[in-house]
């Protein structure tokens, strides 16, 4: 489809003594083209005293001859938005079919003093997070600290738009430099965390019994002495199975339950909660291993119930250290629906449900009546049968290990 893009009238003054800009263009395009042109002439009037972005732009069109503003137009030479918001006024009339104008007048006083106050608030903003991340780190707070730092970076993109802006109409000062030395500060968390370290204290356990693991007495340090109120994680095959804060002598004890413990050998990993923040340091994790002697007990599942909750029911035995196997013995588990509601809870609704879990084998009888709340059905009933605990799972089957 043919476009048609002429500028057909254009007049243009400046009254410098208030600090006003105008440019008035008429486009057979559209209002918006117009619009746009308006703009762009505007942007030509200041640009005598700064550089102006410039990014190529197409247009279709049907005249091989072009004015002045039409090849600079297609440049696409622009004012920000910033500026079109806060400091330019359009003024709009369709003259007749197919021909609009638009009167585009900026007042820079205007323009600056709202360019002013978003570079000072900046500034403000990046002077309260540059002392946050300092007296976080003085205080071995990682994660206030590593907020702070995420957040000064858009500021900086905001501040460094406005200072941008701001140079279309005047010349910039020191006060105007964005207030943060973000690579600085980036330097100071890294250095801080690289000089974190864990260990293990005293000699660890390394077999089960009773189905627990522990206890461990984690350390937190780095060369300053002991870090306190610093949280450390527990993880077993990435899942997170426990955590603990360390006391004033950087110390995080663990009793572990939630472990595996079939046959054979196991590992465990303690981590420093910080969260992520350039290369990770290998010195904020550290790994043990046990043993368990219980022999790895598996089964044959005939699951009466639908998929989510015979998921879980899998879920559920594995954690408990059975594995489903072929040629293994037979397990069979009903799962009933006693009862069900649904809450509307605002925005969302929440669904509860009673449920009889039955599960039948060889010398194998257990039975329980349990609940569970969830965003759906089968969340609720997830969520019921993991309520099961492992260690009333591992009683009921230790016959499949006989």
């Amino acid at each position: 489809m043919t476009r048609i893009f002429a500028i057909l009238f254009l007049c243009t003054f400046a009254v410098c003594e208030a600090r006003i800009v105008t440019f008035t263009a008429t486009s057979t395009v559209s209002q918006e083209d117009a619009d746009k042109q308006a703009m762009a002439g505007i942007a030509i009037q200041i640009r005598s005293n700064v550089s102006v972005s410039h990014s190529s732009q197409k247009f279709e069109e049907t005249s091989s001859s072009k004015s002045d503003l039409q090849k600079k137009y297609t440049e696409n030479i622009q004012v920000r938005s910033e500026l079109t918001l806060d400091g330019v006024e359009l003024k709009r009339q369709k003259i007749k079919k197919d021909l609009w104008q638009t009167t585009a007048k900026l007042d820079t006083d205007k323009a600056t003093a709202s360019l002013r106050q978003k570079i000072a608030a900046a500034n403000f903003q990046a002077h309260k997070l540059d002392s946050i991340i300092c007296n976080a780190i003085g205080l071995h707070q990682f994660e206030p600290a590593i907020q702070a730092y995420s957040e000064l970076v858009p500021l900086q993109l905001s501040h460094q738009r406005a200072a941008a802006d701001m140079s279309l109409f005047e010349a910039l000062d020191k006060s105007d430099v964005f207030n943060a030395n973000i690579p600085a500060l980036e330097m100071l968390i890294s250095e801080a965390i690289a000089g974190v370290e864990i260990s293990i204290q005293e000699k660890t356990p390394a077999q089960i019994e009773n189905n627990a693991l522990g206890p461990f007495h984690i350390l937190v340090k780095d060369s300053r002495g002991p870090i306190p109120k610093t949280k450390v994680l527990a993880e077993q095959n990435q899942k997170i199975i426990a955590e603990a804060i360390t006391d004033s002598n950087g110390i995080a004890i663990f009793h572990l339950k939630n472990i595996e413990t079939f046959k054979g050998e196991h590992f465990i990993d303690f981590r420093i909660f910080i969260p992520k923040f350039g290369k990770q340091s290998p010195n904020l994790q550290k790994r043990i291993s046990y043993n368990s002697d219980i022999p790895n007990c598996s089964y044959t599942l005939n699951c009466q119930g639908d998929g989510a909750s015979c998921i879980a029911i899998e879920n559920l035995f594995s954690k408990a250290g059975f594995e489903e196997s072929k040629d293994s013995k037979k397990l069979t588990v009903q799962i009933k629906e006693l009862s069900s509601k649904v809450f509307d809870s605002g925005p969302k609704k929440i669904s509860t449900m009673e449920l009889f879990i039955s599960i039948f084998g060889e010398k194998i009888r257990f039975t329980k009546q349990i609940k569970g709340t969830g965003s759906s059905e089968f969340s609720a009933k997830s969520n019921a049968i993991y309520k099961i605990s492992v260690s009333e799972i591992q009683q009921a089957l230790q016959p499949l290990c006989e």
